[in-house]
């Protein structure tokens, strides 16, 4: 940790500093590309012929790319046409099989999403990509909720099929959502989409201007692309859409959901944004920089090391974790030290137990080591677990903390 280099060896443009503190507060802090001011993502839903032989070829002419979440005996009625847009560069996105939603749509009754389990959903949407790969050589990484919907089950069997969307894909987009996408917070399974079907152009400008005010991403979504017709994204408004986002003076960027989502990956893997921790392969718990909290008046998370970095003894780093099982794991510390700070105490707490320690030299801020510290017992279930310093010191800094790996024991 060297005190006046944190900002300016940002590897990315860097942020503004309080968008790189432990926790981000808001989204006109994240830097866009080019000195964009905001993102717009096109989305449309079902394979429609009408979005292969007419709204795609609109959106060419202004060199505007969007991404089509594909139903696959949809696209083998239009598959030349398909071919074309994806020769074009727009995304092909996945939009299951037999497109199930909740049985109160009667329409859905035989594909009922309360008839559904995580492992069916699973095959499905694995089917739906192979499917795609085969027909438009290519592999979604996209992923749209068929009505919005986000479970499969029913009463108290009823569960989220999110945590699969965000295992099988880098994005999953809902439907009929109130607001944009936050860059900086934004859970990238459960992108809020919203809709542009039936809407003139005068309609959809107050989002845009109120997700550029912000610096939000705002993803909109529709479903037919014509002049007119129920559930229709007008071609009017596309039109005007399309000229004022390519339009310099208006500070957009307007790009396939995927090729957005990747760029704010890159951004955030230089901000620190806690998250509940889960465990891993054979029940590894990984504590991070990144999915920790920075709790005190000065620690600072680090982007170019991907660490905390104390300076005072009152700092400390929390994170929320679900523990699989109880019992004994055993924590491997990684950090740096420069040698004269090496030395100061530090505790892991838990809910079930605490273990100490002196933080030992690593050789310098930039030399990182890893090293067994000892065992920690942990109770089953949600709970926090904190690291900080043992006592109060003066001066200096405890260390640079980049993670703790908790392993459970055989």
């Amino acid at each position: 940790m060297r005190p006046g280099k944190l900002i300016l060896q940002c590897a990315l443009p860097c942020l503004a500093l309080g968008a790189i503190t432990a926790q981000p507060t808001a989204s006109q802090s994240f830097k866009w590309p080019e000195g964009k001011k905001m993102a717009i993502s096109l989305t449309f839903d079902d394979a429609r012929a009408s979005q292969a032989t007419v709204g795609a070829p609109l959106l060419d002419e202004y060199g505007v790319k969007a991404t089509f979440y594909l139903v696959p005996d949809a696209a083998k009625k239009q598959l030349a046409a398909w071919k074309k847009a994806v020769a074009a560069g727009h995304e092909m996105g996945n939009h299951s099989l037999h497109h199930p939603c909740s049985g109160n749509f009667v329409w859905s009754r035989e594909k009922a999403l309360e008839t559904y389990t995580p492992d069916k959903m699973r095959a499905e949407l694995s089917e739906t990509n192979r499917q795609i790969r085969e027909l438009l050589g290519v592999t979604p990484v996209s992923y749209a909720y068929p009505c919005g919907h986000t479970f499969v089950g029913r009463g108290r069997g009823t569960q989220s099929f999110v945590p699969l969307i965000s295992e099988m894909f880098v994005t999953g987009r809902g439907w009929l959502d109130e607001a944009p996408v936050d860059p900086s917070y934004c859970d990238f399974a459960q992108l809020t989409g919203m809709e542009t079907d039936g809407k003139d152009f005068e309609q959809v400008l107050p989002l845009i201007e109120a997700a550029r005010k912000s610096g939000q991403w705002l993803v909109l979504a529709g479903h037919e692309m014509a002049d007119s017709g129920p559930q229709t994204t007008r071609l009017a408004m596309l039109r005007r859409l399309c000229a004022y986002a390519k339009d310099p003076a208006n500070g957009i960027w307007i790009a396939p959901v995927s090729e957005v989502a990747n760029y704010v990956k890159s951004v955030r893997d230089t901000i620190n944004i806690p998250e509940l921790v889960s465990a891993g392969a054979e029940g590894t718990l990984h504590l991070t920089s990144e999915n920790g909290k920075g709790i005190g008046p000065k620690i600072q998370y680090m982007p170019q090391w991907k660490a905390f970095g104390w300076f005072t003894s009152t700092d400390m780093v929390e994170w929320e974790v679900d523990v699989p099982k109880a019992g004994l794991y055993e924590a491997t510390l990684e950090w740096s030290v420069d040698d004269k700070e090496a030395g100061k105490a530090f505790v892991l707490e838990t809910s079930a137990g605490s273990l100490t320690g002196r933080v030992e030299k690593s050789g310098g801020w930039e030399e990182f080591k890893s090293r067994p510290i000892g065992k920690i017992r942990l109770s089953a279930g949600r709970q926090k677990i904190r690291f900080r310093p043992e006592k109060a010191f003066r001066d200096g800094a405890l260390l640079d903390l980049r993670a703790i790996t908790l392993l459970t024991g055989k």
